[in-house]
């Protein structure tokens, strides 16, 4: 099957193949091994051709008398086309007198008496061999002899591959034997006359098993091994490709696991695909090229036997999809009746009250007989279904190939088809089955890949929302105030207004909080600052400049975070606290532990600073991975925090630490909380209450606790359990 055929239409999956010319080395090398592991299987049926047919003639010419009835018709016909002269030269060199080359010169064929025939077919012979494979092979079949009118006899020893080169002048391509048997010499077995334990060409034959055997086995490793590296360097490029445009992408931090598309992308669909394109460069290339040689040599042994398999397999294909179509829905309608009747039934056991405080337990009873007798007999339906299909299906196949055994059988009776070559037939018919399994399963793979493929690079392609515009200046670390000027902001791909006309400024060294039941508009307004994201309406200033005219490097180079979804990954202790920074030396990082109150559990730790944190390292403790957190904002000494407050209640020594470690960051810095501690409202100057997008309220924590009942109802909700936190 060309390349060009197996291209998949898929437009995204044809992109995702475009990436394997980053390997084209090795993407060339699973290519050609694939098509050279094909090429074998095809060179180790031939073989068995070889061995099958050494074991059935042991290297013997045969005589006229052995010869089969279409071969014997072959070899009369060649005496019937004959001209008047060539008949001359063969009964002249027979050995013929002349009163008997005139009497049968124009006899037909058929007439002429059986020792005629012998010692036509030995001129025959000696024809083929001479025009075949040279003087050589006629001097080793023909022995001097001068008893003979002819001079010679044709030896019956075992002369190997030469025998199957005068058998095969009278088939189909007799090209291919002589081509062989020409120069591999050791073929011949030099008139073995015994049977020997290693005759030459059966060893020989056994040698190029081995060796064709073992080549098969080294193509396929090198397949694989090259579709993995063509497979693996495309996805690891996709992979990388996903995560810059996570980064590009500002709608993917509205939410807290706002990334969870792209981790799933990066994951199971780059996987996914990894596997498809895999399978693409090593079953599927393999296994097509592989059919389409099976096909092409089962044509080659005979064509209407071919054709009149595939037209079985045709047949029977065709008969068993529409069996199990029907079957399939007969399941389907003896399912749906056992499910209902399950549920009537487990109602029933569910009135258990009803029935004896209604004395209803005949008519109960009698009620689930009657289902129940319908779910046996729904059930022995869809059982009959399924049990029937397959013994159908053996039978039409089963009588199918028995017609082809009884055709095939007949041939070779007649010698229309030798024995070898029905033997190596049948076994390519049987070649067929795994990789045409192989390659439906690959298909099934490249499904997958295919639609993993749309999506990955459906997000590849989506234009991001946040960038940096031409010319964009440099922010000075703020000194004034931050602003909200009227923001709005709606949520990419559902429309949700999540702010509305937000407008409020906080001074420089302020400490703001922000209240509401929705954590998620809470969320989107601190990621505006940092323009993780960008709103769809209004400004949000620094001292004056508007955050969309700055450099994004500069504007997030002045602001710390610690949200609580992200306190600490799978690293080092000193790579969670650095961020992989090389400018951040040990000392300095140790410095920031200590300001967070973390330096003293970090140092109990098994390797210190170089201790691995996350799912796949060490485990702390939520109060232990805030100050990590803490420390990681402590370090870059920003102008802006903000802070997001654990959620859940921390045991007294924890919330001791983690204000100790506030009392230290916090003095002349601007500090945006999300609150979920009582003392944290109070250490605020200005709290902003949130509700369906709009700021409803601004006020400290005792003003708007006796002054607003949307921040009394919400104080309520989280701290009715709890006088402090």
């Amino acid at each position: 099957m060309a390349r060009d055929e197996m291209k998949p239409s898929d437009p995204a999956f044809t992109k995702a193949i475009g990436y394997l010319a980053y390997s084209s080395q090795a993407r060339t090398i699973a290519y050609v091994s694939a098509a050279a592991s094909a090429v074998v299987v095809i060179g180790l049926l031939g073989l068995l051709w070889l061995f099958v047919d050494y074991m059935v003639w042991r290297g013997h010419i045969p005589t006229f008398a052995e010869l089969a009835y279409a071969d014997k018709q072959k070899v009369l016909n060649r005496w019937n086309v004959a001209s008047r002269e060539t008949r001359s030269i063969w009964l002249t060199r027979g050995g013929f007198s002349l009163a008997e080359q005139q009497q049968i010169i124009s006899l037909p064929g058929r007439q002429l008496k059986s020792h005629h025939k012998e010692r036509l077919w030995e001129e025959l012979v000696e024809d083929i061999l001479v025009y075949r494979l040279g003087s050589d092979a006629f001097i080793q079949v023909f022995e001097p002899t001068p008893d003979v009118p002819s001079g010679y006899v044709m030896r019956r020893d075992d002369h190997g591959l030469i025998s199957l080169v005068v058998r095969s002048d009278m088939r189909r391509l007799p090209t291919v034997v002589p081509w062989l048997a020409s120069w591999n010499y050791w073929a011949w077995n030099q008139g073995v006359q015994d049977v020997t334990l290693f005759p030459r060409y059966l060893a020989g034959l056994a040698l190029a098993t081995v060796i064709l055997g073992l080549a098969g086995l080294i193509l396929v490793v090198v397949n694989r091994e090259a579709a993995a590296r063509a497979a693996t360097e495309a996805s690891s490029r996709l992979r990388r490709a996903v995560y810059h445009q996570t980064f590009r992408l500002g709608t993917l931090a509205v939410r807290a696991l706002g990334p969870t598309e792209a981790v799933t992308l990066l994951t199971r669909h780059c996987e996914s695909l990894h596997d498809a394109l895999y399978t693409w460069l090593s079953s599927l290339t393999r296994e097509a090229i592989l059919i389409a040689l099976l096909v092409l040599f089962a044509f080659w042994i005979d064509p209407l036997l071919s054709l009149a398999f595939v037209l079985v397999v045709v047949v029977v294909y065709a008969v068993a999809m529409q069996l199990l179509a029907r079957f399939r829905r007969q399941t389907k309608v003896a399912t749906n009746i056992a499910v209902e009747r399950l549920t009537i039934i487990r109602e029933s056991l569910m009135l258990m009250r009803l029935v004896k405080c209604y004395l209803m337990e005949p008519f109960n009873q009698s009620r689930i007989e009657r289902q129940l007798a319908r779910y046996a007999q729904a059930q022995r339906l869809r059982h009959r279904s399924e049990g029937v299909v397959m013994p159908m299906l053996v039978l039409v196949a089963g009588g199918c190939l028995l017609a082809l055994f009884y055709v095939g059988a007949l041939m070779v009776l007649y010698g229309g088809l030798p024995l070898a070559g029905a033997v190596t037939l049948a076994t390519t018919c049987l070649c067929l089955y795994r990789p045409l399994d192989r390659y439906l399963e690959g298909w099934r793979l490249l499904k997958r890949g295919k639609e993993s493929a749309q999506q990955i690079f459906a997000f590849l392609e989506r234009k991001g929302d946040v960038g940096q515009v031409v010319g964009a200046e440099f922010l000075q670390p703020m000194t004034e105030q931050l602003e909200f000027d009227s923001v709005n902001l709606r949520e990419p791909g559902s429309g949700r207004m999540l702010l509305d006309e937000v407008t409020f400024t906080i001074s420089k060294g302020q400490r703001i909080g922000l209240i509401g039941s929705d954590e998620l508009e809470k969320h989107a307004l601190v990621y505006l600052i940092p323009r993780l994201l960008d709103p769809s309406g209004g400004e949000i200033r620094i001292d004056t400049h508007n955050v969309r005219w700055v450099t994004l490097d500069s504007l997030r180079a002045q602001i710390g975070f610690v949200m609580l979804h992200n306190l600490v990954f799978h690293d080092t202790v000193r790579n969670n606290i650095g961020c992989g920074d090389p400018s951040f030396a040990l000392p300095q990082i140790i410095e920031a532990a200590k300001m967070a109150r973390a330096h003293q559990f970090i140092q109990k730790l098994p390797q210190g600073y170089e201790t691995p944190l996350g799912e796949l390292g060490h485990t702390l403790s939520l109060s232990e991975q805030y100050r990590i957190a803490l420390a990681r904002a402590i370090l870059r000494d920003p102008a802006l925090l903000i802070i997001e407050e654990p959620e859940v209640e921390l045991d007294e020594e924890s919330k001791q630490l983690i204000d100790d470690s506030l009392s230290r960051l916090l003095p002349d810095r601007t500090t945006i909380f999300l609150p979920h501690r009582i003392s944290t409202l109070k250490l605020c100057d200005k709290l902003y209450v949130l509700n369906k997008g709009r700021i409803v309220a601004a006020g400290t924590h005792k003003d708007l606790l006796s002054g607003n009942k949307l921040y009394r109802h919400l104080h309520y909700l989280e701290f009715n359990a709890m006088d402090e936190r």
